[in-house]
């Protein structure tokens, strides 16, 4: 009897280890180089079953069922992105071995879909897209384990709200344990790449390093012009492709905005070039040290771990506002004051800012005060305050006391004043104390009151 004819097949019935009835084999959803997935049900509950096909090597499918089993008796990280293993399913007289998980929901895509879309998502939701992403791996780590193989394929957004999903996770295993995949060739570590170590939570900071990189700036950090020469030249006649890719992204990698080696610049009129302008310094300068020492340093000393990335996130959440003249969307560097708005050439007015130690706020419209912001008890990302503009007061923001206490506002040359819960304020110099904190309302570039 041949493979073809053993394969698993809509209708089917398989059998989890840990309940009695069985699952039936519905539409097939996918079908990749290890295996096929199904949809299927339960109880109502929408789910799906990944059957892999026997490969050439028994004691490779032994190893990636004990693996499963594994994962399976750990459970899921904390974090709900993950798409994780149920349980493990067989079918009589079929062959090959499979496991059940939660079916990904239809409002999900993948990255490079919502990239590639005629309107791409605003800053907004690229920032919670990062930090969904970073909180996600965190988990991950936390618990000793790794991904192995972040890339495209595997990492699924919600355009509208910024949730991620994150399939595929019978790659994950425990750090520094044996890896039964390297990972998407231009997404690997290149000490990965190279053989020089195995997948590790160090190389999943690099690949998500690189991944925060395409998602803000629409581009590979090491694919540039060098890249292109080579395939356009006599190397790639005596090179193949895998050996090209294993030049430029692991025995010679140059990021493309490298401070001191010009050689892989971006190709000409490449979209990457015009993004990278939009960020502020201190975002630019995360990925420069990510595609330099990070190439090179395989530790924690060359790569940022989760916890920098979701700093830098949240700083970046902070700066987002928009052209008085075209109403584009940009993004505020304190560094920079005088940049002119990417669309349409002018340079904006200075922005307000709301500042306390540790946080600066751009206020405009649509920019949320949250706990963080004043170190104030309880869940940081509790909204206080919004930012919203009214025709009645053109040319200027309010804030909007979304607690249930009152605010103190103290402004130059005025009696200070109380601003009750579900009450505004004219964003204006001065200063705002809440839940007893107190907070200074400055033009950027001017000198911090009190």
């Amino acid at each position: 009897m041949t493979t073809g004819m053993t394969d698993l097949k809509t209708g089917d019935s398989v059998f989890m280890r840990s309940a009695s009835d069985p699952l039936r084999v519905g539409e097939r959803l996918g079908r990749g180089g290890q295996g096929t997935v199904f949809g299927t049900e339960m109880n109502g509950r929408q789910l799906a079953i990944k059957w892999y096909r026997p490969s050439p090597s028994r004691l490779f499918d032994q190893k990636v069922q004990a693996s499963l089993i594994t994962l399976v008796a750990g459970g899921r990280p904390k974090n709900p992105a993950f798409i994780w293993p149920i349980d493990m399913v067989a079918c009589p007289g079929r062959d090959g071995f499979g496991y059940v998980m939660p079916r990904m929901e239809s409002r999900f895509i993948t990255c490079f879909q919502m990239l590639s879309a005629t309107d791409p998502p605003n800053f907004q939701t690229k920032i919670r897209i990062g930090l969904n992403l970073v909180d996600a791996f965190a988990s991950l780590h936390t618990d000793g384990l790794c991904y192995r193989d972040i890339s495209f394929g595997n990492l699924y957004v919600d355009p509208g709200t910024g949730d991620v999903a994150i399939i595929d996770n019978d790659n994950v295993g425990t750090n520094g344990g044996e890896a039964l995949i390297k990972g998407t060739p231009q997404f690997m570590a290149p000490e990965v790449m190279l053989d020089e170590a195995t997948p590790s939570a160090e190389s999943d900071l690099y690949s998500l390093a690189l991944f925060l990189f395409y998602l803000f700036c629409h581009g590979h950090p090491l694919d540039g012009i060098a890249v292109e020469r080579s395939y356009n030249s006599d190397e790639r006649e005596r090179l193949s492709d895998y050996d090209l890719l294993l030049k430029h992204f692991g025995r010679v990698p140059v990021f493309i905005f490298d401070p001191t080696n010009s050689s892989n610049r971006p190709i000409p009129d490449h979209p990457v070039s015009n993004w990278w302008q939009v960020y502020p310094r201190f975002f630019q300068e995360l990925f420069t040290r990510s595609f330099t020492t990070g190439l090179r340093d395989a530790t924690l000393t060359g790569r940022f771990a989760e916890g920098m990335w979701r700093k830098a996130l949240h700083r970046l959440s902070d700066c987002v506002w928009q052209c008085q003249t075209c109403h584009a969307g940009l993004l505020f560097d304190a560094r920079d004051i005088d940049r002119a708005c990417w669309h349409c050439g002018r340079t904006p007015a200075p922005p307000l800012l709301l500042t306390a130690p540790g946080y600066s706020l751009v206020i405009a419209d649509g920019a949320v005060l949250t706990s963080r912001h004043l170190m104030l008890p309880g869940p940081p990302n509790q909204t206080i305050g919004t930012a919203e503009l009214d025709e009645r007061f053109r040319g200027s923001v309010l804030l909007r006391n979304v607690t249930s206490e009152p605010w103190d506002m103290e402004a130059s040359g005025e009696e200070p004043k109380q601003v009750r819960p579900g009450q505004r304020l004219l964003a204006r110099p001065g200063r705002v104390r809440v839940g007893g904190k107190w907070a200074s309302i400055v033009r950027s570039g001017e000198q911090v009151a009190g």
